[in-house]
């Protein structure tokens, strides 16, 4: 046991821990109400990349509940604590590298309009880099973090908010946020890139209709939106390496963070063809946007 790693010496809050794990469960749950939604109402089509991008944050939430249940009283086994740790040092990456992934596949699809044979087409092999970047990237990191618990065994302990696992070290979270700032940064360029080609081209484009248009630019606002998010949870990330405890205030922040997986939920959960689904007294209507297209004409749209 590794109840000798603990360096914290304040008591855990027992009611900040309950409400993080809530917002993870609630996450979870938001998470998996959506995916489900999409993938098995017929009005409702996403593409691959979209299912990946969410399904990350599901594994977002599993990786801050691996040790619910174990968060207070005796260390959670060595073993197990090294195993959370690895997992939540590489959540924040694979989030946003399936983000990243995701507005890369708007981006080929909106910007093949006008352009000649087959730019912008997403093709089978297209997709295959797009759904493995970013467990690649997630497998990368929990190598590194598993190589450190390894070689320093007493940095495997609880965080000081007791919520979950992690390195006593700052040198994996600044790994972690170092992927995390270049991503976001590269996935800014391709929204801006990709929101400049909408309003210069397919408003124009006869080949899309004003709605479908409109449909577009709000999935690259919500995607925008809550490419931003995940600064702020850096941030905050941040300044609780870098800063000495603080009990509750530090609790908060950490909460702050874990409502980013029903925050995804509630942002792309909530488009009209989903919405529409649930309202089922009404009469359903098939969404014909572009990027609405099931995956296997995704290649052909637009």
């Amino acid at each position: 046991m590794a109840s000798q790693n603990q360096v914290s010496s304040s008591s855990p809050n027992i009611a900040l821990i309950a409400i993080f794990d809530f917002t993870q469960i609630f996450g979870f749950i938001l998470l998996g109400i959506v995916l489900l939604t999409a993938a098995l109402a017929t009005t409702v089509r996403r593409s691959p990349a979209w299912f990946n991008f969410l399904s990350t944050w599901v594994l977002s939430c599993i990786s801050y509940l691996v040790t619910l249940g174990q968060q207070t009283g005796e260390m959670p086994h060595s073993s197990i604590c090294l195993l959370q740790a690895m997992l939540v040092y590489a959540a924040p990456a694979v989030t946003v590298t399936a983000g990243l992934c995701f507005i890369i596949e708007m981006w080929r699809i909106v910007s093949r309009v006008g352009a000649s044979s087959g730019r912008g087409t997403v093709t089978f092999r297209d997709y295959g880099i797009l759904i493995a970047a970013p467990y690649v990237v997630h497998l990368t990191i929990c190598i590194e973090v598993l190589v450190l618990g390894l070689k320093h065994p007493k940095w495997v302990t609880r965080d000081k908010t007791y919520m979950f696992c992690h390195l006593d070290s700052a040198l994996p979270a600044y790994i972690t946020g170092t992927v995390v700032i270049c991503v976001i940064v590269i996935a800014m360029a391709f929204v801006a890139s990709t929101a400049i080609h909408i309003r210069k081209h397919m408003a124009a484009s006869r080949l899309f209709q004003g709605q479908q248009v409109a449909n577009i630019q709000k999935m690259v606002v919500r995607f925008g939106i809550f490419t931003i998010l995940p600064v702020f949870g850096l941030a905050l990330s941040v300044a609780q390496v870098s800063a000495r405890p603080r009990g509750v205030a530090d609790g908060i922040l950490t909460i702050a963070i874990g409502t980013l997986p029903a925050g995804a939920a509630l942002i792309f959960g909530t488009q009209s063809d989903i919405m529409r689904v649930w309202c089922f007294w009404k009469k359903p209507t098939t969404s014909k946007g572009p990027l609405d297209m099931p995956a296997r004409k995704v290649s052909e749209s637009v």
